[in-house]
């Protein structure tokens, strides 16, 4: 081989030793790193020095170098268990309040949210929500949310929604009045003048703006048509559609129209009522004589508070119907007497006659006249007839006129006709009346038996109640009376009559008579017959008692309880007088007072005491019950002395609570005095009293002193604890 032909090999070969460098330096670059090994950094400030190839001859005979395999390097994946998602948990969301009209960001806080959680108020909608990370998400809230309280809710993977504890309160704006600069001074311009400074101290926390509204709703009127000078009971329902608690709220009868309050009741104390609560509240009024028929307004005012003390007013209108009542006059007799009370034929007696106009209309030119056609009287000097001129409503005026008595009337009792005559609307009208004439035989020889008095025990009775009769019988005849005999009852002839002289010889009440004893008053101790024995003349008088049971059954009423007299004149004719006593009967309701809880054995003095009573209406029409009336001897009542209770329906009832501090130790009595209006439109009261025993206060316990020579130790165990005591308020298990 020629020399240029061995370096044209060596330089063959040179090339191929670069060009395999080269392709290993770029396989070196590809491979990953964990395939290349352990590296070694080199700043990139130090220079890196370049090798320079050498070419070199060989001989022919060296062998050429070949290329040694690299090893490959393979990227395994390696197994991971496949991540489980996060149920969704709502613990807050911030603000609690914005203010319509402004946007704002609503923040919610949890866990597991994802890129599908949103928040929605309900009520209003879906809102614009951001993911910020899996525990927090971010909402728009438009400014057009009306204001109002919304539930901030947020969605899971299940479709269900999870609400946050905290809601979101929508305000109204506050307006803001600025003063114009121009009318103010310098000193007092509403533009600050300086940046003021940031200060620390926390700011009270505004209160959620609204206030309380009351309304009147339910309305009921009892009766619901009165007449002029009726009572009505109004009873109706406030409520409260307000945001807050109306306080210290008072209902009273407004002004201006023709009801005013009834018993001096001007208004009423309603409870304090929460939003979308209500109270009952019921008031008496009277309508005034001169209300118009139909339709009549009543204005009631609501006067109450907030819980700042602001004041508000409300006012509704309920309506009575009153009904159209006729004016006219009524008149008549109301009453006479005579002088003397038993004149004998001939004789002169003076009539004076009461008469009264009943009706609603003023009448006139009113005259009485003491004439008929059957005539006992006989005028005198004066006339049968007198003018009275006009009568008012509700007037009575006292009439005199100077008869005689005709000389052909027989004795007994004699009905004398008595005429009125008056004006009403241009028109005549005539009242036909009568009075009874006791006409005694002349010569004396005619008893005339009245009863002069008689007295039940009280004004008024109850079904079922025992009482007895006291009774004064007077002779004002010139006769006397032997063997008087009182029935209570009506006594009748065989012959079908009764009257006040049979005329025949004997005694009427031997044989040949009949008792009709009243069905409303039944006589005790006694067959019903007393026997009275004689009687002189010219006022001579007897007393007599009786006891009696009223009928349980009876209603409410006038009743007469009948009297028959029967005796032997003293030319032994037998003779007859029926008499009758009225008596009230009134049935109180059927009102039951049942104590809530057993009174105590005893009270403490001084420490108040709650008494809660339930009235039950046991009867089965409603009942008009005004107030209860609650006072205490050896005791005061602090609360609920007068309290107004109104009607009560059938099967329904109404609670007191009055509350009663004794005074002093010893007995207490209590005493509720329930006022109604009975079936004869009275007022009346039903009176229930109770006894408590009151005591002094247990005493406080009494301190107990250590000896002289243990207060040492206790001074030294006190001083030795010291250490401890701190030690125990250091670690928050003491003081």
């Amino acid at each position: 081989m020629s020399l240029n032909q061995g370096r044209l090999l060596a330089a063959r070969v040179m090339i191929g030793l670069v060009m395999v460098a080269v392709i290993v330096g770029l396989w070196r670059m590809g491979a990953p790193a964990s395939a290349q090994g352990p590296s070694t950094e080199t700043p990139t400030n130090t220079p890196t020095e370049t090798p320079t190839l050498t070419p070199t001859l060989t001989p022919t005979n060296t062998p050429l170098p070949t290329d040694t395999p690299q090893p490959t390097a393979t990227w395994t994946p390696s197994a991971t268990n496949t991540p489980q998602p996060v149920p969704v948990q709502v613990t807050r969301s911030e603000p609690s309040v914005v203010v319509h009209g402004s946007e704002a960001v609503l923040s919610v806080f949890g866990a597991g949210f994802t890129e599908t959680s949103a928040v929605r108020l309900l009520g209003l909608g879906l809102l614009d929500t951001t993911l910020v990370n899996s525990g927090a998400l971010k909402a728009a809230v438009p400014a057009s949310i009306p204001p109002g309280q919304y539930t901030v809710q947020v969605n899971d993977a299940q479709g269900n929604w999870l609400s946050s504890p905290n809601v979101l309160v929508v305000v109204p704006p506050t307006p803001t009045i600025i003063p114009p600069t121009d009318i103010l001074p310098p000193s007092q311009t509403p533009y600050p003048t300086s940046t003021p400074e940031p200060t620390n101290t926390p700011q009270p926390p505004t209160p959620v703006p609204g206030q309380p509204s009351l309304l009147v709703r339910n309305f009921v009127a009892s009766p619901a048509v009165t007449g002029p000078g009726g009572r009505v009971f109004l009873t109706f329902e406030v409520v409260n559609q307000g945001s807050r608690t109306a306080e210290g709220i008072s209902a009273t009868v407004g002004e201006g129209s023709k009801f005013v309050p009834a018993n001096g009741q001007a208004g009423a104390t309603l409870p304090d009522i929460a939003p979308g609560g209500s109270a009952s509240v019921s008031l008496s009024v009277n309508a005034a004589d001169d209300a118009p028929p139909g339709p009549n307004n009543i204005p009631v005012s609501l006067t109450y508070y907030d819980f700042e003390g602001k004041s508000f007013n409300s006012s509704a209108t309920l309506s009575v119907i009153v009904s159209e009542v006729d004016e006219s006059s009524q008149i008549g007799l109301s009453g006479y007497t005579l002088d003397p009370e038993a004149p004998k034929p001939g004789d002169p007696v003076a009539v004076t006659v009461h008469v009264a106009n009943t009706g609603n209309a003023m009448a006139q030119q009113v005259m009485v006249r003491v004439a008929g056609t059957e005539n006992v009287l006989l005028p005198g000097a004066e006339g049968d007839s007198l003018p009275l001129g006009a009568i008012a409503p509700g007037q009575t005026v006292d009439a005199t006129l100077n008869m005689i008595v005709d000389s052909n009337v027989k004795a007994g009792l004699q009905v004398q006709p008595v005429t009125l005559t008056y004006m009403q609307d241009g028109e005549q009208k005539e009242v036909a009346g009568s009075v009874t004439i006791p006409v005694t035989e002349p010569g004396g020889i005619s008893p005339l038996l009245l009863l002069d008095s008689y007295s039940v025990g009280k004004d008024q009775l109850k079904p079922g109640e025992q009482f007895t009769l006291k009774m004064t019988l007077k002779n004002v005849g010139d006769g006397p009376v032997h063997d008087l005999l009182v029935t209570f009852g009506t006594v009748e002839s065989s012959g079908g009559s009764s009257g006040s002289d049979s005329g025949t010889p004997g005694y009427s009440g031997d044989t040949g008579s009949s008792t009709t004893p009243s069905t409303t008053f039944a006589p005790l101790g006694s067959g019903g017959t007393i026997y009275a024995g004689d009687m002189g003349i010219n006022g001579d008088i007897i007393e007599l008692e009786q006891d009696f049971i009223v009928n349980g059954s009876v209603t409410s009423g006038v009743y007469s309880l009948p009297i028959t007299l029967r005796y032997q004149k003293s030319d032994w004719t037998s003779g007859q007088d029926n008499l009758r006593a009225s008596v009230v009967v009134v049935s109180p309701p059927r009102v039951l007072l049942n104590l809530q809880a057993p009174l105590p054995e005893t009270i403490n003095v001084g420490e108040p005491y709650p008494l809660s009573i339930t009235v039950v209406n046991m009867s089965s029409s409603t009942i008009s019950l005004a107030n209860a009336v609650t006072e205490a001897t050896n005791g005061e009542v602090i609360d609920g002395g007068d309290q107004f209770i109104g009607p009560v329906q059938a099967a329904d009832d109404a609670t007191l609570s009055p509350m009663i501090m004794p005074l002093e130790e010893g007995t207490v009595e209590v005493t509720v005095s329930l006022h109604y209006l009975n079936d004869l439109n009275q007022d009346a009261v039903l009176v229930k009293t109770y006894e408590l025993t009151a005591v002094a206060p247990p005493p406080p316990p009494e301190e107990v002193t250590p000896p002289p020579d243990m207060q040492d130790v206790l001074v030294e165990e006190e001083e030795d604890d010291t250490i401890g005591r701190i030690l125990l308020g250091l670690l928050g298990l003491g003081s």
